[in-house]
């Protein structure tokens, strides 16, 4: 395959009308959630300047998914996603309006935060499976992994674009815009949702899912533990989780203390939090639309992925050096020599660069080959079996870390963080076989895309059976 035939099969689900509405309305809701989450990590740390508040606030608002992770992949698999996701939409676009009136009238205080937290984990819980299996309802079986791809980089656009809004929108207007800027993100999503249109055909093809009988019915009485005997006999399934999980605990939970980490360490405001979070979004892009197109079919991605997550730790160990005294001191002599005003912060966003390259090859390459491998009647089960042990970490990770920060200061609680990504990585690349082995090309051949019909009545909800963003995003 050719470089320019790469690129275009990769962005072959654009041309899918239905996909091309549900993604830009992913975006810019997408956008509008990284803004709250870097505005919501300042305003806890002007609250309590404590890191151990920043770990609470991912613990109260990550360990939903590890108690309904399973459990809201069923009801994906059950109900229509289309009006399940509609409605979860819309109460997460109300609370991020509640949190926008709370900071607003200057009654915020840190447990307005926790009980948010805790509500919107649970509401998280339940859209993630659903919005990742929808994407795949959108694009068949065909185009899984080229949509997953697509979704990597609408959100790696995202980040980009919402740290970097968020540090401007505090800065200038005030921390509740930031808010209420997410709160009509959600907007976008209900509209593109509403908006999808499937002919008789495409809801036919839907819902007759092949491999259904193997595998098991969507509402077979299997549910979450159908999926996990599934998965217990997949050793190369085994690993992407595992990939998810050291991504996970170890990369995501970064951002629990990097609020400190610019106030205390490069000395910066919030403008400068959303500067590195916009440098890192970049380097994310980066990787998207130059590397993964080439990549795209590697066979062995266990080595892809591994050589990424520990590009990720080097370069977390690096950057942390900026706290020490006498590496600090030579950065802002060079920085002097080259005329740079802030050269800690231009170093540290360099390295923010560097790290945010290995995101994509790790998460766009777990999630895409996790849905090509699943059995089209439990994929949700599945992915919401993903969320649950990869997300469902964040809990304990950002706990961990926000701990870590607050009493052996944020710099080095990074660097053990590097350092035990690096570690776990080496041995799962010596340890296990499978990590090494090729990956599975797709058992069950190609099934075409669903249509789009011209007419503005619909004829066919979202079927209920099982069929991205991650985040992150918790989105």
């Amino acid at each position: 395959m050719t470089g320019s035939s790469r690129y275009g099969h990769m962005y072959a689900p654009l041309r899918i009308p239905n996909f091309r509405m549900f993604i830009t309305g992913q975006t810019i809701s997408t956008i509008g959630t990284l803004v709250q989450m870097t505005a919501q990590s300042w305003v806890v740390y002007q609250l309590t300047h404590s890191p151990a508040a920043l770990g609470w606030v991912t613990m109260l608002g990550s360990l939903p998914m590890l108690l309904l992770g399973p459990f809201a992949g069923s009801i994906a698999d059950r109900v229509p996603r289309r009006t399940l996701l509609i409605g979860t939409q819309a109460i997460l676009g109300s609370l991020a309006a509640t949190l926008a009136i709370l900071v607003q009238t200057d009654v915020i205080q840190i447990w307005h935060i926790y009980v948010l937290a805790v509500i919107t984990g649970i509401v998280t819980a339940i859209d993630m499976p659903a919005l990742q299996a929808f994407a795949a309802d959108l694009t068949g079986t065909a185009m899984i992994r080229q949509a997953v791809t697509l979704n990597s980089m609408a959100f790696q656009l995202a980040r980009i674009v919402g740290p970097s809004l968020a540090g401007l929108l505090i800065g200038y207007f005030g921390t509740a815009t930031a808010f209420w800027v997410n709160a009509l993100s959600f907007v976008a999503v209900i509209v593109a949702l509403a908006r999808v249109r499937f002919t008789d055909n495409a809801a036919t093809q839907l819902t007759a899912r092949p491999g259904a009988s193997t595998h098991g019915a969507a509402g077979s009485k299997g549910g979450p533990l159908e999926a996990i005997s599934y998965v217990r006999s997949q050793p190369m399934m085994i690993d992407l989780y595992l990939f998810s999980m050291l991504f996970v605990f170890f990369v995501f939970s970064t951002m629990t203390v990097m609020p400190a980490f610019v106030a205390e360490v490069l000395q910066g405001d919030a403008r400068v939090l959303g500067l590195l979070g916009g440098i890192s979004g970049a380097g994310s892009m980066t990787v998207t639309l130059l590397i993964l197109p080439v990549v795209h079919n590697v066979r062995r991605t266990g080595i892809l992925v591994s050589g990424a997550l520990i590009w990720f730790g080097t370069m977390l160990m690096i950057m942390t050096s900026i706290a020490n005294p006498s590496v600090s001191e030579v950065i802002r002599r060079v920085g002097d020599y080259l005329g740079i005003s802030e050269p800690i912060v231009v170093t540290a966003a360099i390295f923010g660069y560097l790290q945010g390259m290995a995101g994509p090859l790790v998460m766009t390459t777990s999630m895409g080959l996790l849905q090509q491998m699943s059995p089209q009647a439990m994929r949700a089960r599945l992915l919401g079996l993903s969320s649950m042990i990869t997300f469902g970490l964040q809990p304990f990770s950002g706990l961990l870390v926000g701990y870590s920060g607050e009493h052996l200061g944020p710099a080095n609680a990074l660097w053990i963080n590097g350092f035990l990504l690096v570690s776990c990585t080496a041995c799962l690349l010596v340890f296990r076989s499978s990590v090494r082995s090729e990956a599975p090309r797709p058992a069950s051949p190609p099934s075409s895309p669903p249509l789009v019909t011209s007419g503005a009545a619909e004829k066919h909800e979202v079927p209920a059976t099982a069929s991205v963003v991650a985040g992150a995003s918790a989105s």
